[in-house]
């Protein structure tokens, strides 16, 4: 069973590719294109890190530059050009107080970690739905190679039961028990066909498949597992919960509102623009060079309503991240007394009931086929096999579903 019943995937002229759950999760990180676009987001944020670390440009301007009169001796000409005579320049360099660009740095810095946690919470919320998609895959995949067997069984029975029905060596009322029986199989068969072709479209959604859409078949090696995954205690899961996401998400928006609010703290205080001026034919002598200074006084503004507004902006940060981590804490506890409940059902089940009954249903076929039971018993026994297999494989699929809700509440990848 290690890739399956192949018959459904050659139902169009499509290619197959075969994959195991970590070759999915390998081709995933590679290929899916909105952790691709998130990465290229957190470049973009570095870049502005080192867009912070620069100083402010200088200021050139020539303020004055008088080219219609000559000049006078004992002048020259400015450049050896008789005609261009008075010029005035100022330079003029900004200088950052109050620590504005090493705020400013790690502002920046602060908004590359949210990006960060950004892409670690896209990257759980992704990372949970391929899991959920393979596990469906395989489960449906198992159902189908069943079901499908079922119906060619029913279908072989239902001609036989036909011609023995015109011969009036059997009741109607038989062949048209087996004739609804095999429409009730083809109706599962077809619900599950469905839901596998959802999960295919999702899974070339997370594999960011171009092109002509391939049919994906996962290896169901190890789905059926002998024994039930080991479940940690709450306490230590409540533990892991900082390593969500969502939380690393809300922790690194309070330290960008706090780093906001210690900017906007900075900037009530003037920067100095440092001025160095030169005047040609303008002054009192010739060339005259001066140096001097400017900020703005703060006498009206001094920056109290940016301040205010950041520091509510920082008490609001705050408050959101401890609703994420009781939000995280209580999806924990739901996820953990569900993992406890699915295995209290595991330890209760026989799971070589399913080997059984497919033996079984073999006999029974048989045994009908050759009078030994009546009609009834066989319908009996073959409608409760279908539900087994079909309460069985479920079982086996939250299974491995569980650990990964589990994985999912705590954000830890294992």
């Amino acid at each position: 069973m290690r890739w399956g019943w192949l018959a459904l995937c050659i139902a169009w002229a499509q290619d197959t590719i075969y994959l195991t759950l970590q070759e999915a999760e390998q081709r995933f990180l590679q290929k899916n294109l909105l952790l691709a676009a998130q990465k290229l987001q957190i470049d973009a944020e570095r870049a502005l890190v080192w867009a912070a670390r620069l100083w402010p440009n200088p200021q050139l301007s020539i303020e004055q530059m008088d080219v219609f009169t000559r000049a006078e001796a004992p002048v020259p000409p400015f450049l050896n050009q008789p005609r261009i005579n008075q010029i005035a320049a100022t330079f003029t360099q900004t200088l950052l107080t109050a620590g504005k660009r090493l705020k400013g740095i790690a502002l920046a810095e602060a908004s590359v970690a949210i990006q960060e946690a950004a892409f670690a919470e896209l990257l759980r919320q992704l990372r949970y739905d391929l899991r959920t998609t393979i596990y469906g895959l395989q489960r449906d995949q198992i159902l189908l190679r069943l079901l499908e067997q079922q119906a060619e069984l029913l279908r072989q029975l239902a001609q036989r039961y036909r011609r023995l029905s015109e011969s009036a060596l059997v009741p109607l009322p038989e062949y048209l028990r087996i004739e609804n029986l095999y429409m009730q199989v083809q109706a599962d068969l077809r619900e599950v066909r469905t839901r596998w072709e959802a999960e295919q479209h999702s899974l070339r959604e997370l594999l960011g498949v171009e092109g002509v859409p391939p049919i994906f078949w996962i290896d169901t090696t190890g789905f059926y597992r002998k024994e039930f995954p080991r479940i940690k205690s709450l306490d230590s899961l409540l533990v892991e919960v900082s390593q969500r996401g969502d939380v690393r998400l809300a922790a690194a928006d309070v330290r960008l509102k706090g780093r906001a609010l210690a900017l906007e703290k900075a900037m009530a205080y003037p920067d100095i623009d440092v001025v160095v001026s030169f005047d040609r034919l303008g002054g009192y002598r010739p060339n005259q060079w001066g140096v001097g200074f400017g900020l703005p006084l703060p006498i009206f503004n001094r920056n109290q309503g940016r301040i205010a507004a950041a520091r509510y902006a920082q008490q609001a940060s705050e408050l959101r991240y401890q609703q994420t981590v009781l939000t995280a804490q209580s999806e924990v506890t739901q996820a953990w007394r569900n993992a406890l409940a699915l295995r209290t059902q595991w330890e209760k089940t026989s799971f070589d009931l399913l080997e059984r009954y497919e033996r079984a249903e073999a006999a029974y076929r048989e045994n009908l086929l050759s009078g030994r039971i009546n009609f009834l018993t066989y319908i009996d026994f073959f409608e409760s096999y279908r539900q087994l297999v079909s309460k069985i494989t479920e079982l086996f699929y939250l299974s491995h579903q569980i650990q990964n809700d589990l994985q999912y509440a705590t954000g830890v990848a294992e």
